[in-house]
């Protein structure tokens, strides 16, 4: 059986389009996953915006955005982190440099961090 480069082509296509796929999928789940633990087991902390831009990904139609923020953790220890959150536009006009915000991260990875407003649409 004989291939010509235009099957072979097409073949190698497919084949990274479904690879594409599974590991943004499980990239996903592994993410949802994440901020499940961070919901249920995070500590809560007041958070200040630093910058906010978009990743130019798009989830049900919804933008995503990479969020920079300096949390000001309750042991006095205030570091930087950033996270991605699929955000409507109305919500992204609101959060501007300097914001105040809620967040929730892991104790054990403070670099984990989740907005605590969002944490409704995980449960």
């Amino acid at each position: 059986m004989e291939f010509n480069n235009r099957e072979i082509g097409a073949t190698l296509i497919l084949v990274c389009m479904v690879a594409f796929w599974t590991l943004s999928s499980i990239r996903r789940r592994i993410a949802e996953e994440r901020k499940k633990k961070i919901l249920k087991q995070g500590v809560q902390a007041n958070a200040t915006v630093l910058a906010i831009r978009p990743t130019g990904e798009y989830l049900n139609n919804l933008p995503e955005f990479q969020v920079q923020v300096q949390v000001q953790s309750k042991a006095g220890n205030d570091f930087v982190t950033e996270m991605r959150e699929v955000l409507p536009f109305a919500k992204y006009d609101s959060l501007r440099k300097g914001t105040q915000v809620l967040v929730k991260y892991d104790p054990e990875y403070y670099k984990r961090a989740i907005f605590l407003q969002m944490a409704e649409t995980l449960i």
